[in-house]
């Protein structure tokens, strides 16, 4: 490798790192409300979040960190790879949560399985899924649904539930998290949530992991890794 390879790969590296801290700062930027970029309650599904986040300062510093780990005309690839994961951090996510079943259902179910209710309040059950597939076409919007059965302890006071996203790319760096309060959910039930959020254009293809984290008063209780394959 000559010297102005190195220099220059050494420069990407810089420039790779200031990218991730920034997709790292505009995920976790809080919004005007006070929330978490995207991790805002939305029970209509009309809402949408506020963030400082700047969508083409992002794409600009991502796609000159792509430039400078490309090779050859791989600089133009690159670059517009690294656009897509710089605008990645301004990604906007949008949530909301309605009950499919109500308590007294699920609490027979309960009952039935396991004999009696339970003390502390329980997560029987908690899965995820891509809608309407895993495959994905960059550009597109994406949702994550999630199905959670909460049974109410009979000695506890409800829960306090909230669901964080976090999504890997091909090689497992982490390219953005965002936390939202599920705060609708507030007894025994089952609850079905939405997490909506759309790929830039330019993302580099593959095979993604979206891992869903189901909090319960502040402590991680159910994890679901879901594998993404992005096309273009």
């Amino acid at each position: 490798m000559s010297g102005n390879s190195h220099r220059y790969r050494h420069i990407g590296v810089l420039v790779g790192s200031a990218v991730l801290s920034l997709v790292a700062g505009c995920a976790q930027m809080p919004a005007q409300n006070g929330t978490t970029n995207g991790a805002v309650v939305n029970p209509d599904a009309s809402a949408k979040t506020s963030s400082e986040c700047n969508p083409a300062l992002a794409g600009a510093v991502g796609a000159l960190a792509g430039a400078f780990f490309g090779k050859g005309n791989g600089h133009l690839v690159g670059a517009a790879v690294g656009a897509g994961i710089g605008a990645l951090a301004c990604t906007a996510y949008n949530y909301h949560s309605r009950k499919v079943r109500d308590a007294s259902a699920v609490e027979t179910a309960y009952v039935q399985q396991r004999g009696s209710l339970p003390a502390t309040n329980t997560i029987s059950s908690y899965s995820s899924s891509l809608a309407p597939s895993n495959t994905v076409q960059s550009g597109n919007p994406v949702e994550l649904q999630s199905t959670i059965v909460v049974v109410h302890g009979t000695h506890d006071a409800p829960p306090q539930l909230s669901e964080t996203l976090t999504l890997f790319s091909p090689d497992g760096k982490q390219l953005s998290t965002v936390t939202k309060q599920a705060s609708d959910i507030n007894g025994t039930g089952e609850y079905q949530t939405n997490f909506n959020f759309n790929l830039p254009k330019g993302i580099q293809n593959g095979r993604y992991v979206v891992r869903s984290t189901l909090s319960m008063n502040n402590q991680a209780v159910e994890t679901n890794e879901t594998p993404m394959l992005v096309v273009s």
